[in-house]
């Protein structure tokens, strides 16, 4: 059995232990559960569901699983970051629960990142449309993708939103508008306009939002510009898209690189569009190429197969 954490929706917060016995309810009644933690963020605000499943999958989750048994200060290994290093404080302030048995962490586990959907212009207002009117020719992934090499007339964008209760969250994004404000606006377009945007410019920058990996990584992919990313190193996922100066370019967390970062890429256009063709290649690997299918179904596999085994180790 596969739950997704969204099936529970706010009652996580406001009947936890009813949430809690329903999981381990169904662990008595089948040879596996699989909870699919669809948060945005490697960090997690639901680890309590560990004990009572099989396998615990999250769409992307820390490369050292160590650090799950210590609390994470906003819930996210970038805000206890930016809380410890930086002073940044959240009111009210919470931290994640940590991971009591060290034992439990194997049954961590990686599902899917949401890279697996159709970001083009049109994509996300037909994925709305499906939720109202669910025809299965409404669901497509991408086909069309800019040309890196293609002439572009913008040298950087980023456009954001930076409000967020939390400021461990903002902080990422409202230090970078002070930090590229003499080069440019970084205020958010119409959908029509920002997607011009993009496939007009030569680097985007893509920060944090309330996880680590966004939608605009993906549209950023498929319009062909070179991404700079805050080092995604601590992060797994799958598919891993984030290899830094292959895929990607990735900056400090502190931030204190970001314009040597976009000078370094304005300065070497040959490398600047290698990095983005190879962006582009891989993401449509996964998403569009006709092996995109067997890979998915492959790694799904490799779920079910590990959930089985965890099962019959424990018995079940």
């Amino acid at each position: 059995l596969m739950v997704d954490s969204k099936y529970f929706g706010s009652r996580w917060s406001t009947r936890s232990e009813a949430v809690l016995e329903e999981i381990a309810g169904y662990t008595e009644r089948v040879a596996a559960t699989i909870y699919v933690d669809l948060q945005d963020s490697a960090g997690w605000e639901q680890a309590r569901a560990l004990p009572h499943v099989t396998l615990y999958c999250k769409s992307q989750m820390l490369r050292d699983k160590s650090r799950y048994l210590e609390p994470l200060y906003g819930y996210r290994i970038f805000s206890d970051f930016y809380h410890s290093e930086m002073g940044v404080e959240d009111d009210p302030p919470v931290v994640s629960e940590p991971v009591e048995d060290a034992r439990l962490l194997d049954r961590l586990t990686l599902s899917w990142n949401s890279g697996l959907a159709d970001y083009s212009w049109l994509g996300p207002a037909r994925m709305g449309v499906y939720g109202r009117v669910p025809l299965p020719g409404l669901l497509r992934f991408p086909t069309r993708t800019m040309a890196p090499s293609s002439k572009r007339g913008i040298d950087v964008s980023c456009r954001m939103g930076t409000d967020y209760i939390r400021a461990s969250v903002s902080f990422q994004r409202k230090r970078l508008s002070e930090i590229l404000a003499p080069r440019m606006r970084t205020g958010k377009l119409s959908r029509r306009v920002y997607i011009a945007e993009l496939s007009n410019s030569q680097i985007v920058v893509s920060p944090f939002g309330y996880g680590e990996i966004t939608l605009r990584d993906f549209e950023i992919f498929l319009n062909g510009a070179a991404m700079l990313k805050a080092d995604m190193s601590a992060i797994e996922t799958w598919p891993d898209f984030y290899t830094d100066g292959q895929t990607m370019v990735a900056h400090k967390w502190d931030l204190s690189d970001v314009e040597e970062k976009i000078d370094y890429l304005l300065s070497n256009a040959l490398t600047r569009q290698e990095i983005a063709a190879q962006g582009q290649a891989r993401y449509m690997k996964f998403v569009s190429d006709s092996d995109a299918g067997v890979l998915f179904a492959e790694h799904l596999a490799q779920i079910l197969i590990k959930a089985a085994g965890l099962s019959e180790r424990h018995g079940d």
